[in-house]
């Protein structure tokens, strides 16, 4: 086997690694660019009930405190697309989804308004600085049914 042969074998190894056999999701960006994510096995499991509102705390490093903030969505397939994400301001809206960053606590508070049985679902709060994503932790969000 030449050596063309054994790096094309390698690149397509760690090319189906990344894409199919690796754990780490990735997050698609605000251009749908995927970002590679990997959580350090942090979890956290939040119950509420249809047409309620729940609120999510990411906390992360003081040292972080520039870096841009992702709340994002598991879409199964290794890939969590970005919701909602904030890096300048203290305070994002959107309709359904609100993120407040304090800085000074070193958390963002994601809330998420007239909760339906499709947000049910996981969940994962990330840092990206520089280059580089870093997993905060998981969120497995339940959604149970009215009263």
């Amino acid at each position: 086997m030449c050596l063309n042969s054994t790096m094309r074998i390698l690149f397509t190894a760690t090319v189906w690694w990344l894409t199919v056999g690796g754990s780490s999701p990735l997050v698609e960006g605000k251009n749908k660019e995927p970002l590679n994510t990997a959580c350090n096995g942090t979890r956290v499991d939040q119950t509420a009930h249809v047409g309620e509102s729940v609120s999510i705390t990411c906390k992360y490093p003081q040292a972080d405190k520039s870096s841009i903030r992702y709340f994002c969505r598991h879409a199964g397939n290794f890939t969590c697309t970005n919701i909602i994400s904030a890096q300048h301001y203290n305070y994002t809206k959107l309709p359904r989804f609100s993120l407040t960053d304090d800085k000074q606590q070193g958390a963002y508070t994601v809330l998420i308004f007239t909760l339906t049985q499709e947000d049910a679902g996981k969940y994962q709060c990330a840092l990206k600085t520089h280059n580089s994503i870093t997993c905060l932790q998981d969120v497995l969000l339940h959604v149970l049914s009215e009263y």
